[in-house]
């Protein structure tokens, strides 16, 4: 599956800055009260999470088959699972799957409760991308925060678009566009394949300022092992290119990555019957830990940090200007996908705090 508001200005001067581990740790401040915390690690999660498509919980036993395109409880992945997932029935040992190797997959879980954000907001979690069973891994994780005065019980549009922006598929003039998230505010491109880097299928639609790669939907995609940031947006218009880590801003490719380390990792196999606590020291080496943090007051500075278990610590790997102050309160969700490529995506640990 490939990938996608006036007057919204992409900051592209306040891309990556890319900092030592300890220079992050410094800058960073000490959190407040915790707004949501969830391990995943069991075989039932917060009662609030909807579950979309594929996601499901490997501590839970095995449930049914895939329900696409819907809602539905989480709870068990569904028996026929592709690639090297880790085993169900695993709790406390368990994950949030939102998707396995399988082609054409989508997943995502959703947090339709308000929280509230005037004190700003940090979010901590785990994630995996790996277990590709493709000569190339796709699509990618993204987390995102919507405004609290909104339902949010759908995702965005899925491939490029990462279940946050919008997308028009293949960029057909005279298709239907598939909208983006409901009242989105910021949306985090943990992006493997690199499609959520570019404006291709008409993401940011209506936007005054466009990505570096432009609105072409090209064959290789313009931004493998990027983090890009794309900001508000309703229906089919928004979702603006904010910023990214790339070297080069301009229009004219490549955009080479300036992250320290790779999203995705490299673990190919979980052998089958494999005790839960071995699957999880397997899983260990390909583990990311990220932190977002958007602090209150008018166009905050965001900042993106990344441990990439290298022994590095979190690393600052973005900061830019968010466009406007965040809603009194804000939902948030997770979404994944796979298309002719493919990865096993899951997340782990998501813990939800106030800045103060």
């Amino acid at each position: 599956m490939r990938r996608g508001v006036t007057g919204v200005i992409a900051v592209l001067g306040v891309v990556a800055a890319v900092a030592s581990a300890g220079n992050a740790s410094a800058a960073h401040r000490a959190p407040g009260a915790v707004l949501f915390d969830e391990s995943f690690t069991a075989a039932t999660a917060d009662s609030r999470l909807i579950g979309y498509g594929a996601a499901c919980l490997t501590g839970a036993r095995r449930g049914g088959p895939v329900q696409e395109a819907a809602n539905h409880p989480l709870g068990g992945c569904h028996p026929d699972p592709a690639g090297p997932v880790p085993p169900a029935g695993a709790a406390p040992h368990g994950y949030l799957q939102l998707t396995d190797a399988h082609d054409e997959e989508t997943g995502a879980v959703l947090f339709d409760s308000p929280v509230p954000a005037a004190n700003g907001v940090e979010v901590t979690f785990e994630q995996w991308q790996y277990g590709s069973t493709t000569r190339t891994p796709a699509d990618g994780i993204s987390f995102f925060l919507t405004d609290g005065a909104r339902r949010l019980t759908t995702p965005g549009a899925f491939g490029g678009s990462l279940g946050y922006a919008q997308k028009l598929p293949d960029g057909r003039a005279g298709g239907q566009f598939v909208p983006g998230v409901d009242g989105g505010y910021l949306g985090i491109g943990l992006d493997v394949l690199g499609d959520y880097f570019g404006d291709g299928e008409r993401r940011g639609n209506g936007c005054t300022r466009r990505a570096p790669a432009g609105t072409r939907f090209p064959a290789p995609s313009p931004g493998p092992n990027i983090v890009t940031a794309r900001g508000p947006g309703d229906g089919v218009d928004g979702y603006c290119f904010l910023a990214a880590t790339t070297s080069n801003t301009t229009s004219t490719g490549p955009w080479p990555s300036t992250l320290p380390g790779r999203l995705d990792g490299k673990l190919r196999e979980i052998p089958a019957g494999v005790p839960p606590a071995r699957a999880e020291a397997l899983l260990e080496p390909v583990k990311r830990v990220v932190r977002l943090a958007v602090p209150p007051g008018p166009e905050p500075m965001a900042t993106v940090d990344i441990d990439f278990r290298n022994g590095d610590g979190f690393q600052r790997v973005l900061r830019f200007r968010a466009p406007r102050s965040l809603p009194n309160t804000v939902k948030f969700g997770f979404a994944a996908s796979t298309g002719p490529f493919t990865d096993v995506h899951l997340i782990r640990k998501v813990t939800l705090r106030s800045l103060r």
